[in-house]
Parts: C-alpha cells; sequence; structure tokens
C-alpha cells in the first residue's frame, strides 16, 4: 500500500468526527480548540478552510450532543464565527504566476506533468452562489483571483504541454473571474479552436452580461439549475431568445453534499476524472472516492510536494469510468511512466465502502462486486464461447498492416501473449487461481491500511456498522475453515465472504487466519494481463 500523511488540518477534522460518533465531549473541547487556533490563521489556505467548514458541519448536524455538554456550544458558536468573519473580511486581490510558483515546493521532474495531467484549472477561490450542496465545499464570497496575466500563462503552459481538454471551474463559478477591465469572455474569445474546455456555472448574480457575451461568442457554456437561480436563468434566456444547455436540472442535486452531507450514509462519488487539480492554494492530485464523512468533497485531494512520487495519468469522462478503482493506478514517476505497486489509502476506502449496491456506481464504472463475476463459471464459459472472436480481434490489431512474419519480436510475443491469457483465462484452475490472488491481494492491502490510519479505521467502522452486523449473523458462527477451503465450496459467495473478511479487519484488527491466507497466496498486480497473479510469477514490464 502506498501510505500517504494526512494534512493537518484534514487530520483536525477526521479526530472531530471520532469524537462525535464516540461522543467523547473531553476530547471535542480540545479538539475545537485547536480548530478554533487554526481559524484564527490570517493565512489559512482554501483547502484547509474547507476542511474546518466541514468539522463545523458535523459538529452542528450533532447539535443534540453539544446541547447536552458544558461549553460545547459555545466554542462551536465561536469556531462558526472565526469562519463567517473570513467571508466578512474577504477583500479580493489577484495572484501573479510568479507569486503562486515560488509558493510551490515541487521537484524539477514534476513540473511538466501538473500541467500535462491537469484536469481542472481554478481561477478563483471561493464562490459568489455557496450552494448548499456544494460538493467542493466552496468557500462563500469571492476570496482572490489568478490575474490576467497569470491566467493565460497558465493556459499557454497547459497547451505547451498538449493539454487541450480541461474543465474552468471547481470550487468557484467560473463567470466569478474577473481583472478589471478583463472578464472570462476575454479569456476564452482568443483561444478559437487551440484546446477544448468546459465551463459549468450557475451565472451568478451581476453576471448576465457575461452570460450573454460568451452565447453570442460562440463559447461553450453550460448551466447548472436549481430553484435559486431556474427564474433567474429563465428570464436570461427570455432576453437573448434561446436557451442555454442545461446540466443538473433537477428540483436540487441529487447526491446530499456540502451543507446536507449528514456524516452517517455513503453516497456515490460527484467526481469522474484522475489527475491534476491547479488553484491558488496549490496543486493536488485528485482521486475519486465515495461521498462520505471521510471525503465529503466526493474525491481525495493530495497536495503535490517535492516528496510526492507520482503524478495520476489523467482520465476524464467516460475513460475515468471505465478504470477499476481497486486496480494499482497508472501513474508518471521521477523515472517513467508506471503503474503503482500498491493501492493509495482513498483506493482501500473506496473498497471498503463499495458494498455492491448498484446506486453507488454510476452506469459505466465497475464496482468491486461486479469485478468479482468475473470469476463465476458462467462468466468462464461465456469467455471460451468467445473465444474465436477475441483472437480474431487480437490478431487484427497486430496484422491490420502487416503480416505475423513481418512483424518485429516484441509485437510477435506480445500478438501470443494476448491470445495465451486469454485461453488461459476460460481455464478453471487458472479462473480460481485469480479469484484467490484478487481477494489476497485486496486484504493485504486492507491488513497493512488498518495498521497505519486508526483515526480513520474509526470512521470507517462508524459507516459499515449495520453491514458488518450483517455478515457476522451469516458467516461467524459458520464452521471457521481457512479461507481458501471456505471459498471452494460450492455455496460460499466469494463476494460476501471477501466482505465479511474485510470489514472484520476493519471493526476487529488484525487476524491470524487472513494473515495465513495471505502469505500462503502472496499476490500482485500484472499490468499487461490487467488482473492479479502469485507473486511468484512476476510482473511484467511496467
Amino acid at each position: 500500500m502506498t501510505l500517504i500523511l494526512e494534512p493537518f488540518v484534514e487530520e483536525l477534522k477526521n479526530r472531530i468526527l471520532v469524537a462525535l460518533f464516540s461522543k467523547n465531549t473531553d476530547q471535542l473541547k480540545i479538539l475545537i480548540d485547536y480548530a478554533t487556533d487554526t481559524a484564527k490563521n490570517p493565512e489559512i489556505g482554501e483547502t484547509d478552510e474547507k476542511y474546518l467548514r466541514q468539522a463545523l458541519t458535523a459538529l452542528i448536524r450533532h447539535k443534540h450532543l453539544l446541547d447536552k455538554a458544558n461549553g460545547l456550544k459555545q466554542q462551536t458558536k465561536h469556531l462558526k464565527k472565526l469562519l463567517a468573519d473570513k467571508v466578512r473580511q474577504a477583500d479580493p486581490g489577484h495572484m501573479e504566476y510568479e507569486t503562486w510558483e515560488k509558493g510551490l515546493d515541487l521537484a524539477p521532474w514534476q513540473r511538466p506533468y501538473i500541467f500535462s495531467e491537469a484536469i481542472t484549472f481554478q481561477m478563483t477561490s471561493g464562490c459568489s452562489n455557496f450552494c448548499r450542496r456544494c460538493n467542493e465545499w466552496a468557500l462563500p464570497k469571492v476570496r482572490d483571483h489568478f490575474s490576467f496575466a497569470a491566467v493565460n500563462r497558465f493556459i499557454d503552459t497547459f497547451l505547451a504541454h498538449g493539454n487541450r481538454d480541461l474543465a474552468l471551474y471547481g470550487g468557484s463559478d467560473p463567470l466569478d473571474w474577473c481583472d478589471f477591465p478583463h472578464d472570462i469572455t476575454h479569456v476564452l474569445n482568443p483561444l478559437g479552436k487551440r484546446c477544448q474546455f468546459s465551463l459549468l456555472t450557475k451565472i451568478p448574480r451581476g453576471k448576465g452580461d457575461v452570460a450573454k457575451s460568451l452565447i453570442k461568442a460562440g463559447i461553450p457554456m453550460s448551466v447548472s439549475l436549481t430553484d435559486r437561480n431556474r427564474d433567474r436563468i429563465r428570464k436570461l434566456e427570455e432576453q437573448m431568445g434561446q436557451a442555454f444547455t442545461k446540466q443538473h436540472a433537477t428540483v436540487d442535486l441529487l447526491i446530499p453534499a456540502g451543507l446536507d452531507e449528514d456524516f452517517s450514509t455513503v453516497k456515490p462519488s460527484i467526481t469522474d476524472s484522475y489527475g491534476i487539480e491547479i488553484s491558488l492554494d496549490g496543486c493536488f492530485a485528485v482521486i475519486p472516492a465515495f461521498t462520505s464523512a471521510l471525503h465529503p468533497f466526493g474525491h481525495k485531494k493530495i497536495r503535490i510536494t517535492a516528496k510526492t512520487t507520482f503524478i495520476p495519468r489523467k482520465k476524464i469522462g467516460r475513460p475515468a469510468l471505465l478504470v477499476d478503482y481497486f486496480k494499482p493506478l497508472g501513474v508518471f514517476t521521477e523515472q517513467s511512466p508506471s503503474i503503482l505497486p500498491g493501492l493509495l489509502d482513498v483506493q482501500v476506502e473506496n473498497i471498503l465502502f463499495d458494498n455492491g449496491r448498484d446506486e453507488l456506481t454510476p452506469p459505466g464504472m465497475r464496482s468491486i462486486r461486479e469485478y468479482f463475476d468475473v470469476f463465476s463459471d458462467r462468466a468462464r464459459l461465456k469467455r471460451k464461447s468467445l473465444t474465436p472472436s477475441v483472437v480474431k480481434r487480437i490478431k487484427n490489431k497486430y496484422l491490420h498492416a502487416s503480416a505475423f512474419r513481418n512483424l518485429c519480436p516484441e509485437k510477435r510475443t506480445a500478438m501470443k501473449n494476448e491470445i495465451l491469457d486469454h485461453v488461459r483465462f476460460t481455464r478453471k484452475d487458472i479462473v480460481t487461481q485469480a479469484r484467490t490472488c484478487s481477494i489476497s491481494f485486496l486484504l493485504a492491502a486492507i491488513h497493512d491500511y488498518i495498521q497505519n490510519q486508526p483515526i480513520k479505521c474509526r470512521i470507517i467502522r462508524h459507516l459499515t456498522q449495520h453491514e458488518y452486523m450483517q455478515l457476522t449473523e451469516r458467516f461467524q458462527n459458520v464452521n471457521p475453515a481457512p479461507i481458501a477451503e471456505r471459498l471452494e465450496k460450492p455455496d460460499t459467495d466469494p463476494w460476501l465472504l471477501f466482505r465479511y473478511y474485510a470489514l472484520t479487519l476493519v471493526h476487529n484488527g488484525p487476524q491470524k487466519h487472513v494473515e495465513a491466507f495471505i502469505q500462503a497466496s502472496p499476490a500482485v498486480f500484472h499490468p499487461e494481463k490487467d488482473r492479479f497473479v502469485p507473486v511468484d510469477s512476476g510482473q511484467c514490464p511496467k
């Protein structure tokens, strides 16, 4: 497992959640004092302030506990006032590119990748919309902007690194950006056909003329509709005599994120991208996560510093949905493009939260339960029946422009291996081995995780308690045979058995029978085969 230390304020948010869940009021008083001291810092970063606001929302959500403990309610009100003061005192300024660059702590090898792999460029911190269900937890009221010169330099740098498809929002409304006399229209108009970009806005109050200018200039723009802006958008459409392209055109966003986060359930991820977010606060790796108390953003942000050993490969839209989140990620390292040897913490957390409910995974995204289906006999026989067409497709891939005898040795070997891998994966013994390796690899990642993340494990226990109790009723009193033997029984559901042992590790700590299973069947991820294999079979070159 790839271990990444949590930032102080995110860790503080998590500790406050644990104290709330355990009703430890004495600990809460100490932690809220830490949060208050942090909120007093006039230089607190955007992301850290968001973590504090998440903690405050959780405290307010547990109002019943605050009312019972002497002093807690007053402490929470004080924290709320400090954060409200930041809104009242906001005086937007403009950051130059050079200032942003000096504030980074990057290694030379990382610089090209933070631009080539960028998925979001946030030109403004803070947002004038302040939507209740904002999964970005955008800071209320505009705080700062990149200057016009900085924005243009960023865009030129993105293009110079081959990045022609990124989002111009994320924690702010793009129409909020301005650097008088310039607005967002002056940024996008000159781009022409140089790149593709997406622009999603709620058209903040006072920005109707900017929206009209964008439409008249033919700049692609989508409007996010809620009850708060529906009438205003309708009037703008009537004035222009044309309709805007709309998203989220329901009564409200479906996922209760932001101020409606309940801190007690697990919901789908709102993020469908892997890559880098660039903002006035720095640059962050973004990894999708199920929306929960642990990850209220619906993704995990990992600040990029000189100590960061990888940059995630950019995946947006459908290609991102096709990423199996429970497999090691494709990344760039100082040496070369690569595959991480293990799972990130956020991936392990996703595995622990994915209980197989269809509503957790959007269409096109494979859940871990669906992945387990590939080991069923029905799926194996289906693959076997498709062998002729699969072999034909593989041959067409390599031989569409050349005869086999004219292929270089590397391509000949690659073609033979692809065909052989498919044929072998129709054999029952190979499929059984792959299932065992998958479960061993995943349990090993969880086993490592629980020994390094005690605070987050307590949050996960709180959020998975009901499911664990149900699984315990099903499996605990069954004859405690070794895991490998239990998997061989025809009446065993491998998926549910895996869930039982995965959550047992989180709720009860390391287990001897799990450790014995992992040691007896050590596994690694094989990138070319795209599946988990025994350690002694080795990994192919990255």
